[in-house]
């Protein structure tokens, strides 16, 4: 097959890239800098993100794209200045209407656009459980760029194209993303609860993240939003008492909330706030996940 991926450098997508090409499929990646690759299955492709109009890269293609992964826009681990607020808006939205574009114009339309998400899209609570038949308006910046970026994807549809909108937990990598971060006090021994420690966080391991948006490719019952978190969230108390164990490092610091709302503003929901998410859709259609209790996941992270 012959796949479509922004976001090809990145945490998710690399690790997609990779799966992929090992099944033989000839992965095109579209990128802002130069790239290149000795693989003969990975061919990047240089694109302006920020030209929705500009649809040159499309010369490089071959007739018929297969999938779309769209994984591209600005980092939310930086500081959530009112200047990267818009970039973490504007990159997601530009890069999901040239794909559109693309794709409108294009005498063979892609089979299936995969686009990420995240669990953001709900809103936060201590008490509830959510799965993907809960609807809801956006309720704070997150939310209001997940419910954007999920509707301009969406587009896709009238053009016969299956949709499948990933909302992914945070997820677990021991070299990057957010897990490094999140050791990182435990190591000097300063790890424990944020906060009350009552906040849901809804996770899931790289592995199964890689395996469920490869499920999502193939398995066309699927569409709109998939929740794709490890079925077993757990309070963000419960998630320290398991990093520590895995890390052999003490939980006993309590974190006042309001220190990381001080520091962060907005962003500080990412850590004083969460959602307890259920991945329904991949559970219903029997989707098998390696690592679904947190011990296990941390314990092939950590292990020897």
């Amino acid at each position: 097959m012959n796949i479509l991926m922004t976001g090809g450098t990145g945490l998710v997508g690399s690790h997609v890239r990779d799966a992929l090409v090992e099944d033989r499929h000839h992965v095109y990646i579209l990128s802002r800098g130069e790239h290149t690759s000795d693989h003969p299955f990975i061919h990047y492709i240089k694109y302006d993100p920020d030209n929705v109009s500009d649809l040159s890269f499309a010369e490089s293609l071959p007739m018929n794209i297969d999938a779309v992964y769209n994984f591209a826009g600005a980092s939310l681990s930086k500081m959530w200045t009112d200047s990267h607020k818009e970039a973490i808006l504007d990159s997601r939205i530009n890069v999901t209407t040239l794909l559109y574009n693309w794709a409108e114009q294009a005498e063979i339309k892609p089979g299936v656009l995969i686009n990420a998400s995240a669990v953001g899209y709900y809103p936060t609570s201590e008490t509830v459980s959510y799965t993907e038949d809960d609807a809801f308006s956006p309720s704070n910046f997150l939310s209001s760029v997940v419910t954007a970026w999920e509707n301009q994807a969406l587009r896709f549809e009238a053009l016969g194209t299956r949709v499948v909108l990933g909302r992914f937990g945070l997820v677990l990598d021991k070299d990057d993303g957010v897990l490094p971060m999140m050791a990182l006090p435990f190591k000097f021994g300063a790890g424990g609860k944020i906060g009350s420690g009552d906040q849901y966080y809804s996770w899931i391991h790289v592995e199964d993240l890689v395996n469920a948006l490869l499920f999502a490719m193939a398995d066309t019952e699927l569409s709109g939003p998939v929740n794709m978190t490890a079925p077993s969230p757990l309070r963000q108390a419960h998630f320290a008492k398991y990093l520590g164990m895995a890390l052999g490092r003490p939980t006993f610091v309590n974190m006042p909330g309001f220190i990381f709302e001080k520091v962060l503003g907005d962003q500080s929901i990412m850590l004083v706030k969460g959602q307890k998410v259920i991945p329904q859709k991949l559970l219903a259609q029997e989707f098998k996940f390696n690592y679904p209790s947190l011990d296990v996941a941390l314990d092939e992270i950590y292990g020897e």
